[in-house]
């Protein structure tokens, strides 16, 4: 007996079974992308959930260095020009900070604009993958102040300890440790609004309207 009567009896064609093999091995295929996807997804969500840990207690260790200091420098009648050192550490720890920072928007828009069409054409639902965007529209009300809060503590606090250290210096190495805390706040304030300009400048245009409208309320 002949394969095609073998078909025949079994009440299914050959082109039949070519049909089911093809669907069931494009099925296979879309289930090995959504594999990947989700697992690389998921990596991607654990090293930014670790760069923000790691941000969060950067920030932690170095409030408690700065009250080490400040409690030698008040409470044991230290060497204030101790406190030049606080410059430095708050310039290095911010631009850590903004570093892990960019680091986490890069991964948000990896997910955004690579992973996101892939899943949606794999799934057919536009709605997946969108939690970065909605808690990036949930953050807009409150980035601000975070943002001023967060980023303050470092070049406020160190300029703060160059200003009551200026009076202290006496010799050519505390003023170039002076000067070399100078630099890295500068270095640290050049970071911040290099990476935030296009916020600042929102932020900005936003005040100066307002600005305008109550001079303009006022005029009438």
């Amino acid at each position: 007996m002949v394969w095609d009567d073998l078909v025949r009896q079994s009440g299914a064609a050959p082109g039949d079974e070519d049909a089911h093999a093809a669907r069931r091995l494009a099925a296979a295929h879309v289930d090995n992308r959504t594999d990947l996807l989700v697992a690389e997804y998921n990596a991607i969500r654990a090293v930014m959930a670790q760069k923000s840990a790691a941000s969060h207690a950067l920030v932690g260790a170095y409030l408690t260095v700065v009250a080490v200091i400040l409690g030698f420098v008040v409470a044991n009648r230290a060497d204030p020009r101790l406190l030049l050192a606080v410059p430095v550490l708050a310039a290095i720890s911010g631009i850590t900070i903004l570093r892990r920072r960019r680091d986490r928007e890069a991964a948000n828009a990896y997910i955004r604009d690579v992973l996101r069409p892939v899943a949606v054409e794999c799934s057919g639902d536009h709605r997946v993958f969108r939690w970065d965007d909605f808690y990036a529209r949930q953050k807009d009300s409150r980035s601000l102040l975070y943002e001023f809060g967060l980023q303050l503590v470092f070049p406020l606090s160190g300029a703060v300890c160059l200003f009551v250290t200026l009076p202290l210096l006496g010799s050519v190495g505390e003023w170039l440790a002076w000067l070399t805390g100078l630099i890295f706040l500068i270095a640290l304030v050049s970071a911040y609004v290099h990476q935030n300009r296009a916020h600042l400048t929102r932020t900005v245009t936003g005040a100066l309207r307002i600005w305008w409208r109550a001079r303009q309320g006022r005029c009438r």
